[in-house]
């Protein structure tokens, strides 16, 4: 038993719906003497506890004079008043009077929810509380702290749009609708080469793309074509011991070489209608089909037969997945040196990771 393992007792009484305790005493004094029975009740709506508090004056050795103030918190009360003993205790070692926000993440958390409520309501006392929030930002570190928990959840936010993308994939989710809404909110998956994704989708007349991205460098408009996770990419030809474009990927680069000239010709000094979409000698990125179980051979094919073609590529959703953790294992890397290095022995100022990508429409 460890040091601070307690024996704690537990009684069935008369009622069956009700167990109970034995006494526990929390002060046997001279002339005072004060004990408390916990209750356990079982109700529709689950367990419940009570405590039972007794309490006696003029107590003279083992014989207690006169009759016990006796009263039942209920398990509401009783659980406020263990908060409040348990907010009090995280207290006494804080020097200065004042207003705190009591976090008690030290203790153990019964599941991903609780801890999500608990975080979630912690984050929103303090996003809503202006003074408590000036307070922390009117010093560098304060600042720093705001900013390290401002990565953070956006980090968390990053990785859970991820872990979505790979729940619909082992789920055997299909529907085109999903990955092009998924696509749509997470362009940043696509990788640090494409800035921001547009709403436009008609380039010409008639002709209408998934998604238009535009490059980090210059501004220029690639295209997004996206088909669904059930479509296969290549195939294995065992005449010719060779991998070919699948039908449904040769009909994605034919739509693709349209789409691409379609661009570069109506949006080479502007779109029509949308001048800020500039697109010159655009390229194309195709996803369709999956790979997390292709052999190490049709993954080289397809980086071969992508390198055959010009200005389109085609990628797996396991592959855009795959580039998506690997950015978040990046950032999460940086944001890691940030937080231990504060730029004064090393020479190298901490990283601004207040660029982190941000979930489109935002």
């Amino acid at each position: 038993m460890t040091q601070n393992a307690r024996l704690v007792s537990r009684r069935t009484s008369r009622r069956k719906e009700v167990s109970f305790s034995k006494p526990i005493v929390i002060r046997a004094g001279r002339d005072t003497y004060f004990e408390v029975v916990l209750q356990y009740v079982t109700r529709s709506v689950g367990s419940q506890l009570s405590v039972k508090v007794k309490y006696w004056k003029n107590v003279k050795g083992n014989f207690r004079v006169g009759f016990p103030a006796e009263f039942t918190l209920t398990h509401d009360e009783a659980t406020r008043l263990a908060q409040t003993i348990e907010d009090g205790l995280a207290l006494i070692q804080e020097s200065v009077d004042g207003d705190y926000l009591v976090v008690p993440l030290d203790r153990r958390i019964g599941d991903d929810d609780q801890l999500a409520a608990l975080v979630g309501e912690t984050v929103a006392s303090l996003a809503t509380n202006r003074e408590a929030l000036r307070a922390i930002a009117s010093g560098p570190e304060g600042r720093q702290i705001l900013s390290n928990l401002q990565n953070s959840v956006r980090l968390a936010e990053l990785e859970a749009s991820a872990a979505e993308l790979e729940k619909a994939l082992n789920g055997g989710t299909v529907k085109e609708q999903f990955y092009q809404e998924w696509c749509e909110k997470h362009s940043w998956a696509f990788g640090n080469i494409y800035a921001m994704r547009d709403d436009v989708r008609e380039i010409a007349l008639g002709d209408s793309v998934d998604g238009l991205l535009a490059l980090t460098s210059n501004g220029l408009r690639d295209i997004l074509e996206l088909k669904r996770p059930d479509m296969s990419a290549i195939h294995y030809d065992k005449g010719h011991k060779s991998y070919h474009w699948s039908s449904d990927a040769s009909k994605a680069i034919g739509q693709c070489h349209r789409y691409l000239d379609a661009l570069h010709e109506g949006a080479s000094k502007g779109l029509r209608d949308h001048p800020g979409i500039v697109a010159y000698h655009p390229r194309a990125i195709i996803v369709l089909d999956r790979s997390n179980d292709w052999e190490e051979q049709k993954l080289r094919a397809l980086h071969g037969l992508n390198a055959r073609l010009h200005s389109i590529s085609v990628m797996t959703y396991d592959q855009l997945l795959a580039q998506a953790n690997q950015l978040l294992a990046s950032l999460r890397t940086s944001s890691n040196e940030s937080k231990m290095s504060d730029g004064t022995q090393s020479g190298v100022a901490p990283r601004d990771l207040t660029r982190l990508p941000r979930v489109d429409g935002e």
